[in-house]
């Protein structure tokens, strides 16, 4: 691997995480004088000395008291702490709590999705090309057209009715325990799944068929390279050729489709959470915007952005690896 180009990437990527914090910190400020306004109590029978007191001290707890590039200046160096601020919420609580708190829950839907996804889709995508034309091609293809019409979260809902109020095999709703009361044991391992399997059931559907159909066009695209005709003439055997030939140069479609569904991780799928009341970063966000908890809303889009930011430049290495000639603004 070329240090150069791995230099140039991971410059590259630190400079458009600094413009990701600088916006993260403007944008929810433009038009707003005062981000903590809605929090100052009402004047009810207090006179208006007293309001402007309990005012100014909400304004310093909250850091507003100073200019807006102070508070950016200060933003930076709490950042540098790994402080992302104090949450609205009564309590004021820290916001890296509060994602600390909901992150695991997303990873277990959206880890479990791409692993099933990955491993289903591929095998099936290697399946459908090398039966092209036949029923599996035809019926991927079938579906793939099906799953553009048909958004994850209407399959949500037909899966929460009819398996989960209809038939009762899973769980409609998450229960609202389960977070409070896990342990390490089998039997709350058991519970998050009997909870999850339909949130990933909804999701992993689209999933498959997107990793089978870059899969399936991407072997194709090889089974006829030059090198691949020069193993059949050799007499290699199909799976060779298959598995060791064809799919392992077929591989950066696959590292493109993994690498977004690495960043998109932690953000999980906001409606498919609010169906299923699934206590994750994506109804910890709703809640934020919901209540104008500007320090929460920062803090997730800040841990969303950085961590696109990075499997992107993961990606871009492992092309790297797979694929020697692959350069970005050098001559060849």
């Amino acid at each position: 691997m070329k240090s150069a180009y791995v230099i140039k990437r991971i410059l590259y990527s630190i400079f458009v995480f600094a413009v990701v914090i600088t916006l993260n910190f403007f944008i929810p400020r433009i038009g707003v004088d005062d981000p903590a306004e809605r929090y100052y109590p009402p004047q009810g029978n207090m006179s208006q000395i007293e309001y402007e007191i309990i005012k100014q001290v909400t304004r310093q707890q909250y850091g507003f008291h100073v200019s807006t590039w102070q508070q950016y200046l200060n933003y930076l160096k709490g950042l540098s702490r790994g402080d992302l601020g104090t949450s609205f919420r009564p309590g004021s609580p820290a916001v890296i709590d509060l994602i600390l708190e909901r992150l695991p829950w997303t990873l277990v839907l959206s880890v479990s999705t791409m692993l099933i996804g990955l491993t289903i889709g591929v095998l099936f995508g290697v399946v459908a090309a090398v039966k092209r034309g036949r029923w599996q091609d035809t019926m991927l293809l079938n579906a793939s057209t099906v799953m553009v019409a048909l958004p994850s979260f209407f399959v949500a809902l037909i899966l929460s009715f009819y398996l989960g109020f209809e038939l009762g095999v899973f769980p409609a709703y998450t229960d609202s325990t389960m977070v409070s009361s896990f342990t390490w044991t089998w039997e709350s391992i058991a519970r998050v799944a009997e909870n999850a399997a339909l949130p990933v059931m909804s999701m992993v559907v689209g999933s498959i068929i997107s990793y089978a159909q870059g899969t399936r066009n991407a072997v194709i695209a090889v089974t006829n390279e030059d090198f691949v005709l020069t193993a059949k003439a050799k007499g290699l055997k199909q799976g060779t050729i298959r598995y060791k030939h064809i799919l392992r140069n077929s591989m950066l479609p696959i590292v493109t489709s993994l690498g977004m569904s690495i960043s998109g991780l932690i953000g999980g799928q906001v409606v498919i959470e609010q169906v299923f009341n699934w206590n994750g970063m994506g109804t910890l966000f709703l809640a934020a915007n919901n209540s104008n908890d500007y320090p929460l809303m920062m803090g997730i889009m800040l841990l969303l952005s950085g961590f696109t930011i990075f499997a992107i430049l993961v990606t871009d290495l492992v092309y790297v690896l797979l694929d020697p000639r692959v350069t970005v603004g050098d001559k060849r």
